[in-house]
């Protein structure tokens, strides 16, 4: 029998310090599915937290924050980070950041203390302010890219972009691309662009998200000609996909607690940070009080009985990223269908459309990529496919 995945320590502690945010992202998992609580991690579930990561986080681990928005929280996330270094538990810290709170003295103190950050911010004004906008409507762009900025010019370090993608939404493919210039312009590298999954979508969706990704295509093709590497989401999975000729070992992944788990506020634990926001009794594994419980060991038992599928499954038999497919965000699956193996359609067919489109701009720059992914699966060590 295969053995579970799971590690006596942990290689990062993903922490809810906070599910308050300014924010009402028209597209927010955590808001638009769930009646989210505005809590706040206290001092004594921060006090238990750091006992926790005593036991179970690996002394070169660390602890990342997520929300909610956690700059919304500073004086709880500060406290954890100075417990935390005060007791030897973590020297290194991250969080992901919608940027709005950004403020230079916040910055100043991250900059002391081992920080990254994830900028959470959907390309440029007029596609980010049409769903990402405070509680009353408000649009945040631009305060949110001169705190970018700042952090840039007071760390020295060009953050990674999470950017989400409205996948129903012409307007917003067709100005995708020339956001994407805009950003690798301006020095950024890593653009981790994903659609949103969670929608129905017919062919005429897919053929301008097709469009889109072909207009992002070319414009990566020129980059690279010239020795320039930018990360796509979408060059990494049609990389993979082709990289590999047997099914990917889908039974070790994120999303199961096998190197990082997802706290909440009051102290509960996830097998990873967006399964906090369904607060589901069938996800919980466990607390900071008292630890891991039973659930951790039959989620990941239940996981490794079969491979994930898709939701229409016949469309297994012929995607191109099949090889390369791991079942998505297991998060997502849950949210929608309650079961963590069923991968949406959606998200089927965009990965199969993503290998089919970005194919011949992998295989025309193969060196360049495989540099800088390296051999995705071990037995195929980054070799040229055939």
């Amino acid at each position: 029998m295969r053995r579970l995945p799971l590690p006596n320590k942990l290689r990062n502690l993903t922490v809810w310090n906070t599910s308050k945010c300014p924010f009402r992202c028209k597209y927010c998992f955590v808001y638009q599915l769930y009646d989210v609580i505005g809590e706040e991690m206290d001092h004594d579930t921060i006090d238990a937290l750091i006992h926790f990561a005593g036991h179970h986080l690996d002394p070169s681990g660390g602890i990342w924050f997520f929300g909610g928005e956690p700059l919304a929280s500073f004086d709880s996330l500060k406290e954890i980070v100075d417990k935390a270094i005060a007791n030897g538990v973590a020297d290194h810290f991250g969080v992901t950041t919608n940027l709005y709170l950004l403020t230079e003295d916040k910055i100043r103190w991250m900059a002391t203390r081992n920080f990254n950050i994830l900028a959470s911010i959907d390309g440029t004004a007029e596609i980010h302010d049409k769903y990402r906008v405070l509680k009353d409507g408000s649009p945040t762009w631009h305060r949110c890219w001169n705190n970018l900025k700042n952090w840039i010019k007071i760390t020295g370090r060009t953050p990674e972009i999470r950017w989400t993608i409205q996948t129903t939404d012409p307007e917003v493919l067709q100005k995708t691309p020339e956001a994407m210039r805009f950003f690798i312009e301006n020095g950024f590298r890593v653009l981790a662009m994903d659609f949103v999954y969670e929608v129905d979508i017919d062919d005429d969706v897919l053929a301008e998200v097709e469009k889109m990704m072909r207009e992002i295509s070319r414009i990566l093709d020129a980059y690279y000609s010239r020795g320039v590497w930018i990360h796509t989401m979408m060059v990494r999975d049609a990389f993979s996909a082709l990289n590999t000729r047997v099914r990917t070992p889908y039974w070790s992944r994120c999303g199961l607690a096998q190197g990082d788990v997802g706290i909440a506020p009051n102290g509960k634990i996830y097998p990873c940070h967006r399964f906090v926001s369904s607060a589901s009794d069938e996800m919980l594994i466990g607390d900071v009080f008292k630890g891991f419980n039973e659930n951790r060991v039959r989620l990941n038992e239940k996981w490794m009985k079969y491979p994930p599928y898709s939701q229409k499954p016949w469309l297994c038999l012929t995607c191109r990223f099949k090889n390369a497919c791991h079942g998505q965000c297991i998060a997502m699956n849950w949210d929608l269908f309650r079961d963590i193996h069923v991968v949406p359609e959606t998200a089927c067919r965009i990965k199969d459309l993503t290998v089919r489109v970005f194919e011949p701009l992998v295989r025309k720059h193969w060196d360049l990529i495989a540099r800088h992914h390296g051999p995705m699966f071990s037995w195929d060590r980054g070799k040229r496919p055939e």
